[in-house]
This record gives structure tokens, sequence and C-alpha cells, in this order.
């Protein structure tokens, strides 16, 4: 369930606000976010903490995002960049190339 913090500009209280799904989330800020204290729309999203799953010993690499990859390049994690790596080359081997006119 996705928790979002607020922190309102006009009573300047902070909020937990809670969603069912990614799509409430989508939902409620296409529809205007409110304070839930004093109703003014002046809310900022502010970050308080991040949590990422531990990643399993089988991860996968070979079908991550550009910016998932980038996430475990800038974890400075010598572990998981190596396997990532040899993963991708491993994959880039198998990538018929076309010569070049």
């Amino acid at each position: 369930m996705p928790a979002y913090d607020y922190a309102c500009n006009s009573c300047g209280k902070s909020s937990s606000l809670f969603y069912k799904s990614y799509a409430a989330y989508d939902a409620a800020r296409a529809g205007g976010i409110t304070c839930p204290h004093c109703g003014s729309s002046d809310i900022v999203r502010v970050i308080v903490g991040v949590t990422l799953a531990k990643p399993s010993a089988d991860r996968s690499y070979k079908k991550m995002t550009s910016g998932e990859m980038l996430n475990v390049l800038e974890s400075g994690k010598a572990g998981e960049v190596n396997e990532m790596v040899r993963q991708v080359t491993e994959t880039a081997k198998d990538i018929p190339t076309t010569p070049t006119p």
C-alpha cells in the first residue's frame, strides 16, 4: 500500500496519506490533494524515508529498465554491480548484430 508524506504550507502540519494502489494515488493527485488538517491545496510532497526490498540471490538484471540499472550502479554495491554487468554482457552476446553498410 503506497504511503506519501506531505507538508502543508498553510497550516504547517505534516500528514501521511495512504492509498490502496498507485492508480488510486494517481487519481487523487489528478483531483487535487488537500491537507487533511485545514483543507488547503497548498501542500508539497516530502521524502521521509525510502525502503527497498533486499534483492534475492537469483535476481535477474536482464529485464531491468535503464533507471533500475542506474539505481544498482549508484548503490555502490560491487557484488550487485558485477552480477548485473555479467548478466547483461551474457545477454548481449545472444543478440544478433547486423553489419553497418
